[in-house]
């Protein structure tokens, strides 16, 4: 059976790179490794909140919740106003298709689409593990980088924003 990679697409990659220069003892590989074993048992994405449960070493899951902060206005604008300026995003978008220069594009406008640091997100689990994140947080954000690959408009709709 083919080992189930993560990120693998630009826009999941980005996503993924929140829990760069992060790691307390290994939780990372750990993460990756409960994401891939099925210790997780569901994901749900609704809004700017993700809510999960994972399997530890409890006999009940843990819960997780992690919230991506919302869009302001200004920064919608910024994001409706950089489609408007290049007829080749508009296109792109039409097809269902997210092009990365729009990342450079709204980076310009200071919008920040992914979370550059991991205070950038807010997440929390119901494991004693003092670490953010812990495995079972690690291990829901690399699913939801998978979601990502599958539909790349999901990063806007994580901050509340229906492009």
């Amino acid at each position: 059976m083919p080992r189930v990679t993560f990120g693998n697409t630009w826009w999941g990659a980005q996503w993924l790179n929140t829990l760069s220069y992060i790691d307390y003892e290994n939780r990372l590989p750990r993460g990756v490794s409960y994401a891939r074993n099925g210790s997780v048992k569901s994901v749900h994405i609704k809004g700017t909140t993700v809510e999960a449960s994972v399997q530890g070493s409890m006999p009940r899951p843990y819960k997780i919740v992690i919230t991506i902060p919302r869009f302001k206005k200004s920064d919608e604008k910024a994001v409706v106003g950089a489609v408007i300026e290049n007829r080749l995003f508009l296109l792109h978008l039409l097809m269902r298709k997210l092009p990365s220069e729009l990342y450079d594009a709204l980076a310009k406008k200071k919008v920040q689409l992914f979370p550059a640091r991991w205070d950038d997100l807010h997440a929390e689990c119901s494991c004693p593990d003092w670490a953010v994140p812990c495995k079972h947080i690690a291990a829901v954000v690399y699913l939801i980088a998978n979601e990502i690959d599958k539909n790349p408009f999901l990063v806007f709709s994580l901050h509340g924003f229906d492009i």
